[in-house]
């Protein structure tokens, strides 16, 4: 208990640290709502890092100082958990990049660091609501996070819009690529966020798990389906264009289909067929195609998904002891004097949603269950996550049991390392 102390005074005194450090160096030049764009320095002794410095220095004083042009100037974090921000910047942080530009070449400065200046877009609108979620912020005028639902009771998942893969595409060669179908992805994706829903940039994701090296395979195929379960979206969408162009004109087929990305079971499709317009472009026909259609086709997302919400949603869940530890599975540990392995699946029988899950297998140094149903909200009637999945099993493990460890989250897959 007390090393779980000294470390959450530790992230927090270098979260203090590091904001003063750069909270004059991080300006709003546009905050529509939805996505906002700041400059923001980066210093680092390396040249390499000077980049992603600025991103965490704007997110930094975002959350602990402030930008004026955001939240009436005020910090963003109103109930300050260290451990779930030390988690964000780990695990979350890319989501919500859309890009990073230079605006100065890295030059060295009175203090012989290596400093730049960046121009930095964010999906800021995304960004509160994960904060929300997380119970880090909480706007003026709302009480209890209850957003996760509209009026009538329906959960309102998080969406990633992907394109329909043809053989031997990727998500990432379609948008390079398809300009139709990139265009086509955006208009669907443009049509969720004015419903008020949460989305997870494509693009942005891609940008940010090539450039952080997260793909952890050759495979083309199976690195697009590590994207999405990482995403930390819960539902994501496929989308098909297809043109039908004659001397009378232009008419398009948009072909949408959602599925839940933790197990992969559609919950909608829909088919949106245009009139025939003369000399019509794409984006203006993919925009009459969804007006009509995109409304409904989310309505039946969120009864479905809501179906399997409330009664809970699938997470994977791997324990591993660190290479550098001498502990097993097999050590006797807590008040009760049990195996560590017998410790953990009593907790997952107790704490899963109606004891619910699969144990894939034990061996002496991990143990991973292939799935585990957790409750749609926590006791207090929150919503509950993947993230807050592990921070309950990370606070059970050091506080109770007095077995050290860490949690690690990548989309519906909690990791947790054991020390």
């Amino acid at each position: 208990m007390k090393k779980t102390l000294l470390t959450i005074l530790a992230l927090a005194i270098s979260a203090m640290a590091f904001s003063q450090e750069y909270m004059m160096l991080v300006n709003c030049e546009i905050n529509d709502g939805t996505t906002a764009v700041f400059t923001s320095a980066g210093m680092s002794d390396k040249v390499k890092d000077v980049q992603d410095n600025a991103v965490k220095s704007l997110f930094h004083t975002l959350f602990y100082v402030g930008v004026e042009g955001v939240n009436k100037g005020k910090p963003l974090i109103t109930n300050d958990n260290p451990a779930v921000v030390s988690q964000f910047f780990a695990t979350r942080m890319p989501f919500f990049v859309k890009e990073v530009t230079e605006i100065s070449k890295p030059q060295k400065n009175a203090m012989k660091k290596f400093q730049a200046e960046y121009r930095v877009s964010i999906v800021l609108g995304n960004l509160l609501k994960d904060m929300e979620r997380n119970k880090l912020y909480v706007p003026e005028k709302t009480i209890s996070y209850d957003q996760v639902e509209d009026e009538d009771g329906m959960v309102l998942p998080t969406i990633m819009v992907v394109p329909y893969k043809r053989d031997g595409e990727t998500y990432a060669s379609v948008l390079q690529n398809d300009y139709d179908r990139r265009i086509a992805i955006a208009k669907v994706q443009d049509g969720f966020e004015k419903r008020n829903i949460t989305t997870v940039d494509l693009e942005g994701k891609l940008n940010a798990v090539q450039r952080n090296a997260q793909f952890g395979s050759n495979d083309a195929d199976s690195n697009d389906k590590q994207l999405l379960m990482n995403s930390g979206s819960d539902v994501y969408v496929t989308v098909d264009i297809l043109k039908d162009n004659n001397s009378e004109g232009n008419r398009i087929s948009l072909i949408m289909k959602a599925y839940e990305t933790a197990s992969g079971s559609i919950l909608a499709s829909k088919d949106a067929l245009t009139r025939r317009f003369p000399k019509a472009a794409t984006d203006v026909l993919c925009s009459y195609a969804i007006e009509d259609n995109i409304q409904p086709f989310l309505d039946d997302i969120c009864k479905n998904f809501t179906k399997q919400a409330s009664g809970g949603k699938r997470v994977s869940l791997i324990f591993a002891i660190d290479g550098s530890s001498a502990a097993t599975m097999n050590d006797r540990v807590g008040s009760e004097n049990l195996p560590l392995s017998a410790q953990i699946r009593q907790w997952v029988r107790k704490n899963s949603y109606k004891g619910k899950y699969h144990l894939q297998g034990i061996v002496g140094e991990s143990i991973i269950f292939d799935y585990v149903m957790i409750p749609a909200k926590d006791a207090e009637g929150y919503a509950m996550d993947a993230a807050q999945f592990g921070y309950l099993i990370e606070a059970w493990l050091n506080d109770q049991v007095g077995v050290t460890c860490t949690t690690r989250v990548d989309g519906t897959t909690v990791y947790v390392t054991i020390y």
